[in-house]
């Protein structure tokens, strides 16, 4: 990971990886199904915070670790099979989750509504390699 100068190579961590992991899922199952329909950008935006948890946790089980969301994903984009299209899904959240949080802007709300189903594949291909990795160390 040389190319990203914001990506620092740390020792593994399964122990922190499976912790953001099992958050990520409470997160999943209790946060995002409490949120009203009619907040769909505060939907959007606890997905984005789940996809960064498992995304960080992936981080963590190779030894890897940023502070930067940008390089977050260009991780992910580099080390797993995302198409791009996933990844610029993964890169317009981030944008929007900034925007909504930082300026309390709303309009992210129709990205969630046009792109729910892509949304929950991406986190559910997130979930699956995070699994495979933790059947992997054992």
């Amino acid at each position: 990971m040389e190319e990203f100068k914001d990506i620092f190579k740390i020792s593994k961590d399964v122990a922190r990886a499976n912790d953001l992991f099992e958050m990520a899922k409470e997160k999943l199952n209790i946060i995002v199904k409490s949120i009203p329909e009619s907040v769909p950008y505060k939907i959007l935006e606890e997905y984005y915070e789940i996809s960064v948890q498992l995304i960080t946790s992936l981080m963590y089980f190779e030894g890897y670790k940023t502070l930067s969301h940008i390089y977050l994903i260009h991780f992910l984009s580099k080390r797993y099979d995302f198409e791009y299209g996933e990844v610029q899904i993964l890169n317009n959240m981030r944008k929007f989750r900034h925007g909504t949080v930082y300026y309390g802007r709303k309009e992210s709300g129709n990205f969630y509504i046009n792109h729910k189903r892509e949304i929950n594949k991406i986190v559910n291909k997130l979930i699956n390699f995070v699994k495979k990795k933790l059947k992997e160390s054992g």
